[in-house]
Parts: structure tokens; sequence; C-alpha cells
């Protein structure tokens, strides 16, 4: 969950279309409702992000700084040239040197300290457990921030979503050494390695949570979402490509299996669609739907960790997994409200991931610090 990634933004929501009471044939009043359109493309966005966490968990064994740089490219190569089309038309306006640079300050530390110990987390806890505790520590630690920086009020269901999530965590962390042992394919992993791996995974969540509010905080409608993804991912690719030069040289790079290469840009691929898909769905559906379909990814994260890659079950992970989609679902209600208060003007100025990430061309999305950047 990896969830950009580019990572976790909000664009002005509209009013569901309905379709017109002309006579259509049934397929086509299927395909021209909003409300089964959106939701499909809500789904399709919560099996994308979950699909490219598994292609992220496939390569776990591989230099995670490497897998996050090659994740980030396919977003660069679908938005890149969207955005250099239109700034040769006019229609996109360069960011000031101080947006610049808070973006790519903001930018450096989520593919830093987000995607790559996420990566890690993947090899150490596993996919059913690390998205779970990266999604609910987002968002707690979103609120805190948002709170403190973004001064944004603090209501009595938030709150309450802030102790439930909390409470996730917790318990989830609870069956991180079955969780761990059951990853681990050479010897028995220490408490320090399951601790750290699990400390991992809430760092990147907070990590994610933290380019959303510095999004909010510096960028303005002066800069489109596309290309405030295209400058954070680019970003990633020179400044991880760097990385991996430094850590395993040009010869390590090499030496990666072409299966394990097109694995990890499936994985960017995925994530840039689930992105758009994603877009797309707050287009057409209310924002506290298209929540209630994110919120299941924690839920499909576990499934795939399971049944895919052998991971442990128990009744703490599926506790704690019940226990993030409810929270996440208490706190972005607070959110949908919200943004169906303000106006559009007012609302495409604090879009923003996801993972996370992730919002954007569509009107509106969440405030950053409310969803998963993923970059």
């Amino acid at each position: 969950m990896v969830r950009s990634g580019a990572e976790n933004y909000t664009v002005p929501v509209h009013a569901p279309i309905r379709p017109s009471s002309t006579n259509r044939s049934t397929p086509s009043v299927f395909l021209h409702d909003p409300l089964i359109v959106g939701t499909f493309c809500g789904l399709a966005s919560s099996l994308g992000y979950t699909m490219a966490t598994s292609c992220l968990r496939a390569v776990s064994d591989c230099d995670v700084v490497w897998v996050s740089c090659v994740k980030a490219f396919p977003t660069v190569v679908m938005f890149g040239p969207v955005v250099f089309y239109g700034l040769l038309r006019g229609t996109e306006r360069l960011p000031s040197a101080r947006q610049l640079a808070s973006l790519v300050v903001a930018s450096l530390i989520c593919q830093l300290l987000g995607n790559v110990v996420f990566q890690w987390s993947l090899g150490v806890v596993g996919m059913a457990l690390t998205v779970p505790l990266c999604l609910g520590t987002q968002i707690v630690s979103g609120a805190i921030m948002g709170r403190m920086v973004l001064h944004e009020p603090v209501t009595i269901r938030m709150a309450i979503s802030t102790v439930v999530l909390i409470g996730a965590i917790s318990v989830l962390s609870l069956g991180a050494g079955d969780a761990s042992r059951s990853v681990a394919v050479a010897q028995p992993p220490s408490l320090w390695l399951v601790a750290a791996g699990v400390g991992a995974a809430c760092l990147s969540g907070m990590s994610y949570a933290l380019l959303g509010v510095a999004i909010r905080y510096a960028v303005t409608d002066r800069i489109s979402i596309p290309l405030t993804l295209v400058c954070v991912t680019l970003t990633g690719v020179i400044a991880l490509g760097v990385v991996t030069l430094l850590r395993i040289g040009l010869a390590g790079m090499l030496a990666t299996q072409p299966h394990q290469f097109w694995t990890m840009m499936l994985a960017g691929f995925f994530n840039a669609v689930a992105f758009l898909a994603l877009t797309k769905s707050l287009q057409l559906i209310p924002v506290l739907y298209v929540n209630a379909l994110s919120s299941s990814q924690a839920a499909m994260a576990a499934v795939v960790g399971i049944l895919v890659f052998a991971e442990s079950s128990s009744s703490t992970l599926w506790l704690g997994v019940t226990m993030t989609i409810v929270g996440l679902f208490m706190m972005q209600r607070k959110s949908a409200h919200r943004n169906h208060q303000v106006g559009p003007d007012e609302d495409a100025a604090t879009t923003g991931r996801p993972a996370l990430r992730q919002a954007d061309a569509v009107g509106a999305i969440q405030r950053p610090s409310d969803r998963r950047i993923e970059p």
C-alpha cells in the first residue's frame, strides 16, 4: 500500500450525474450509470493498489532501494508527457522556487522513509500485516499533523477513529511474530527484527502523511495534480537511482533478473492505473462511498498475503484488519462530509494519495492528510 507511494489529494466533488430517462438498451444504461461505473472504478482502484503491493511483495528479496526506484518510473512515463504537453500549450504552470523546494524535500522524505522502508517491511513481516499498519498509522499521524501544522479541527468522530486505529496497530503488532516467522526463509527472526518490521511499516505511513500535509501546506492551485505527481516520482527516480548506484553499483542493477525487473515495473503500472481509477471514481460517486471501497485494501492485502504468499493467518491479524477498516471508514466519513461543504474552488486548492495516495485529476479527492499517497 503502497500505497506513491505518491502517495497519498482533494478534488472538487461533483454531484453524481444521473442518467437521462431516454430509451436505452440495458448495457448502454449500465455503461452510462455513474453509480455503476464509479463503483467499478473504486473497486478497480483498490484492486490495483493491492496488485501493486503484491508485485512489491514478490520482489521483497531484491534491493529495496532499487525496487522503489523502478516502481516510480512508470508513473513518470505515463504522466510526464501529459504535463509536458500542458506546459507547451500553456495550460500548466510551473511552481515557484519555494513551492518546488518544499515539494522536493517532502518527496525525498517520502521516497527514502516511505517507499523504501515499506518495501523492507514487506520482506520482514509480510504483506498482510504491513498494509493495515501503514494505512492506520498514516491516518492517525495525518490527523495529528493536520491539527498541528494546518490547524484543522478535531471532531469527536475523528478522535474516536484515532483511538480505534491506534488499537488496531497495537493488535496487529501482537501478531507480528507469527507473521514474520511465516515470511522468513532462512532462520527464525529475532524479536528486534520483528519490532523493526512493525516500526518500518508505521514509519512509512507517517512519511506518506507528511508528504500529504507538505503538499497541502506548500502547493496551491498553481500546481496541478499531474505536475505534482510527476515532481514527486521524478524526484524518487533520480534520488533512489543515485542511492542504488552507491549501494549495489551498475553491475548489481544489471544483475536483476528480467522477471524481477518487469515485476517492479508492473507494480508501478498498477499504482498509476489505480490512481487514475480512483480519480475517475471520485468524479462519479460520493467521496463517502469511494472511501468505503478504498478501505477494502486492508482486507484484500490480508487475503492475498495469506493465500498467495502463505503468510500466517491469526485471530489477531483479522481483528486488527477489521479495526483498521472501521477506523478508516469513520475517519473518512468526516472527511467526506467536510469536503461536501466547501466549494469547488476552495477544495481544488487542497487536493492531494496513498496512497495516498492520491487525488487529483478528479475533482474531489480528500485532503492529503486523509489518504495514502503512494508515489
